[in-house]
């Protein structure tokens, strides 16, 4: 990627990922080599190669928030590379399954505006260090791309009201989409 300054612009974070990222690949695949059942004899083979596989997947996950775009490279067999302009971010969300918590591992999606629904997240971010951290990063560099500095004097006044009720509603809903309630 980038170094410096370019088409997206400067770089203002890179993800860290977190090792453990490795783990949870070989969990996952192992998972659904179960789940399809005609995939457990290969079990054994699967995790001698993921010895190669999982370091491997780790080193090529890299994304880089330059003050235009974030930009995202993964993959070892077919490998992506994604440039995501700012202003077509319309969330960026943290998530963690069963297995991602189990491996201690949490991801960032982050949707698109025009992004087709059932194609999943055009940046899914899996295993970054302080996932929360970046996804605020990211959301507090669209604000500011697209024109709406965020500052603590923009949240006061008659607009703040609505944006306490508004960020309680969201918290409520978060917590009853971890309960399995949403």
């Amino acid at each position: 990627m980038n170094e410096h300054g370019g088409v997206t612009g400067e770089t203002i974070l890179e993800a860290r990922f977190d090792p453990k990222v490795i783990g949870y690949i070989r969990w996952m695949v192992a998972w659904w080599m179960v789940v399809s059942v005609a995939g457990i004899p290969f079990i054994p083979f699967w995790l001698l190669f993921s010895l190669w596989y999982g370091p491997e997947s780790y080193r090529r996950m890299s994304a880089r928030l330059t003050t235009r775009a974030l930009e995202i490279r993964k993959g070892v067999f077919f490998r992506s590379e994604a440039t995501i302009p700012l202003n077509r971010i319309t969330d960026a969300r943290l998530h963690d399954g069963p297995i991602m918590r189990f491996c201690k591992v949490r991801g960032v999606k982050v949707e698109t505006a025009g992004q087709s629904g059932s194609a999943g997240s055009e940046g899914d971010l899996m295993g970054v260090s302080d996932a929360a951290a970046f996804r605020d990063a990211v959301l507090t560099q669209r604000q500011k791309e697209l024109g709406a500095e965020v500052s603590e004097d923009s949240q006061t006044g008659a607009g703040g009201d609505a944006l306490k009720v508004l960020t309680e509603i969201r918290d409520i809903l978060a917590r009853m989409e971890r309960r399995g309630t949403g």
